[in-house]
């Protein structure tokens, strides 16, 4: 009988000892994974709040009335960034032009949460182009913007035309006047008037992203043209304008051009050739390239190997002018991505169904700019026109001479260099 009771013996202590270890050893690593899990959790809903207060600031891209888009945030409503991230639930100081709250109705319910990371810490944020996010223990930055002058430095070219589709000339240039109001930055509004030249071209400068009242006035007459414009980001638009009643007598005078200038044309479309791949967050590669202000690596096309690959894009539409054009340059800003190995571009345009390419050069480790002109239309062997500039594609090719490292390139534009 004392045999078998020795054999039922229970657990000696050093196995319990051994089992309570391995049991805190266990609890001990789901406390860490879940500690880790709570982190990953408060980071992902941070990241959401700080992309939710971006777009209060610059609106919603994807937010559209009549195919445009329509919202601009607070940068829309007052023509700067706001001074701290209490001016997107309460206006700054009796802004007439604030039209918030600017953030969505579910902060209503806590009216001062948002401005707090998961954490419980405050973000940081006054006024610049990123906010900051310091709860974690380490830094978490959203960038709202590569520059503020993507948001507050724009600009807008017109062309104004009578109901003919005469252009004013030298004689009726001066008896037109543009005016655009916008936002003057600190809750006001400030109006810019403008003229056009003898082509009916008139050039609006540092212009806000927004929704913008524009008048287009015939003095003689008293008669005005009312419209609005819409000014995107990083983007120089254009329109035509034409007076329903009025028509500049012999056509203006003929017409003349008097002015010289430079036309800036930037990618807006997919063209006849898409071969380099994309980098950072663009979704087509025309739109990794099309910006006004660079954003390095924030958006680019690229290329690796020693073969050349070739992109070109359709460009937006010039404004109409009885100008010459006496010559097109064709720039791509780009760089290689180590100094061991060599990487080139060739910029290229297309027209006619024909690709033209300009000399190899040679990059270097930091985005610079390359450019080739063109004297007259290759196809075609005579000086440009401005309907051979309305169907010109253009873009760049890039080449290295190894399938790991890469040349890249972040931006592509066309200048047309005109006069009389």
């Amino acid at each position: 009988m004392q045999k078998r009771m020795q054999k039922n013996k229970g657990f000696s202590l050093i196995e319990l000892l051994i089992v309570i270890i391995v049991m805190g050893i266990a609890m001990a690593v789901g406390m860490q994974w879940m500690g880790a899990s709570v982190d990953d959790f408060r980071r992902i809903k941070t990241e959401r709040e700080m992309v939710t207060l971006s777009s209060a600031i610059v609106g919603n891209p994807d937010l559209h009335s009549n195919g445009k888009r329509s919202d601009f945030g607070y940068i829309g409503d007052i023509g700067a960034f706001p001074p701290n991230l209490n001016a997107l639930y309460q206006n700054p100081g009796g802004y007439s032009t604030w039209d918030g709250p600017y953030l969505p109705p579910e902060f209503a319910q806590n009216t001062a949460g948002y401005k707090f990371d998961e954490w419980g810490k405050a973000y940081v944020y006054t006024g610049g182009i990123t906010i900051t996010s310091n709860g974690s223990g380490s830094a978490v930055t959203k960038k709202i913007a590569d520059a503020s002058s993507d948001y507050l430095l724009n600009s807008f070219i017109g062309v104004i035309k009578d109901a003919d589709d005469s252009l004013p000339g030298t004689i009726y240039r001066d008896s037109i006047d543009i005016k655009v109001t916008i936002p003057n930055g600190s809750g006001g509004t400030l109006s810019k008037i403008y003229n056009p030249d003898s082509a009916g071209v008139f050039r609006l400068d540092s212009l806000p992203a927004g929704t913008h009242p524009l008048e287009i006035i015939y003095i003689p007459n008293n008669d005005t043209l009312s419209r609005f414009v819409t000014i995107l980001p990083r983007n120089k638009s254009n329109a035509d304008y034409k007076f329903a009643d009025i028509s500049f007598p012999s056509g203006g005078g003929g017409g003349g051009c008097d002015s010289s200038g430079t036309v800036i044309l930037r990618p807006n479309g997919v063209g006849a050739k898409t071969e380099l791949t994309r980098g950072g967050g663009c979704g087509a590669n025309w739109e990794c390239v099309d910006e006004v202000s660079s954003d390095g690596n924030a958006t680019r096309v690229r290329s690796s190997g020693s073969s050349y690959l070739t992109d070109t894009y359709t460009l937006i539409e010039p404004p109409s002018s009885t100008c010459n054009i006496n010559k097109i340059t064709v720039y791509g800003r780009a760089k290689k991505t180590t100094i061991f190995i060599p990487g080139y571009i060739k910029p290229v345009i297309r027209i006619d169904g024909a690709e033209y390419e300009g000399p190899e050069q040679l990059v270097t480790n930091s985005y610079s700019d390359y450019g080739h002109e063109w004297a007259i239309n290759p196809s075609t062997g005579q000086a440009w026109t401005w309907s051979d500039i309305e169907q010109l594609e253009a873009g760049i090719s890039l080449s290295t001479i190894s399938p790991v490292f890469r040349v890249d390139c972040t931006q592509v534009w066309v200048e047309v260099d005109y006069g009389p």
